[in-house]
């Protein structure tokens, strides 16, 4: 069966009045019966349920396993709907609400299986951020009744299996942008702390990266300060070619390797030392370049 319009307008008045549980008890039971009809209407209700002002994580949950077969951004829409629940897993943030009521979030098992959609899709950064996330729920949220010490040792596996696995890619290992969206994901312990000393050295690393690359897509001195820009930041960069970002860069991901040296994990070394790398290249790259217009 499917829902006619008295049928919607009946399930509309079941959510006014509040009954979403027993809503997605009926759902759960319909699918169960594996009836093309009932599988429908089953869809149908998590979908009233989870899309609707409910946000029923439990109901976005059974979206994403029902779509994850057939299409994987949809799913991955539902895990991560259920996944952040009131935080927001990429910026380690809590955002306010009762994430530990019923129905509420984040939801472990949406952490761990969008984690997994994403490194399907090719975001290696999204991946460890989730799975890292479902590791390390009942430290943030220890009241969650999504929380399984089982699936929480799950994770932390499958986290450790996919830094070596990064650590120990050489056909393609990860770009300057890839290893830089990676680093703050790229510790089980979440390392460095937004407050301490060495997320700032980050900060500033990232900083005078993107104001090399504005620089590299012709957004230099000039057309910064006609547009009203930071000139005086601009102005730091002599030589107009973003030379001096990069030695700015080079100089804070040496002191983040010596000062943080025992505090990041194998795989944040490693993506700091191809950060460095990329950046010696391109700062030998421009003195080679200097060389060649001595003899011309």
């Amino acid at each position: 069966m499917t829902l006619s319009q008295n049928d919607n307008d009946s399930l509309i008045a079941q959510l006014n009045s509040g009954n979403i549980q027993a809503l997605y008890t009926v759902a759960q039971s319909l699918n169960r019966r594996n009836a093309g009809d009932d599988r429908i209407t089953s869809v149908q209700l998590w979908h009233a349920l989870a899309d609707g002002p409910a946000h029923h994580v439990p109901s976005a949950v059974a979206l994403g396993f029902s779509y994850s077969e057939v299409d994987k951004y949809l799913a991955l829409k539902y895990f991560v709907q259920a996944a952040e629940g009131n935080i927001d897993i990429e910026s380690n943030g809590k955002r306010g609400g009762n994430s530990d009521s019923e129905g509420g979030g984040p939801h472990q098992a949406a952490l761990y299986n969008a984690g997994r959609l994403f490194l399907e899709l090719n975001d290696p950064a999204s991946s460890l951020a989730y799975i890292r996330a479902c590791a390390n729920l009942e430290k943030h949220f220890p009241h969650s009744p999504y929380v399984s010490p089982d699936l929480a040792e799950t994770c932390k596996e499958a986290y450790g299996a996919l830094s070596s696995q990064i650590v120990g890619e050489t056909t393609s290992p990860p770009g300057i942008e890839d290893a830089a969206e990676m680093f703050l994901y790229s510790s089980i312990d979440e390392f460095p702390n937004p407050n301490g000393k060495e997320f700032g050295i980050w900060s500033r690393v990232m900083e005078y990266l993107d104001r090399y690359a504005e620089v590299v897509r012709g957004f230099g001195i000039d057309s910064r300060s006609s547009r009203g820009g930071d000139s005086g930041s601009a102005a730091m960069d002599e030589e107009g070619n973003g030379k001096t970002y990069l030695v700015l860069a080079q100089q804070e991901l040496e002191n983040l390797q010596s000062s943080a040296s025992g505090k990041m994990s194998e795989l944040q070394k490693y993506l700091v030392g191809i950060i460095l790398g990329r950046v010696q290249l391109l700062l030998t790259a421009m003195e080679v370049g200097d060389i060649m217009d001595e003899f011309e």
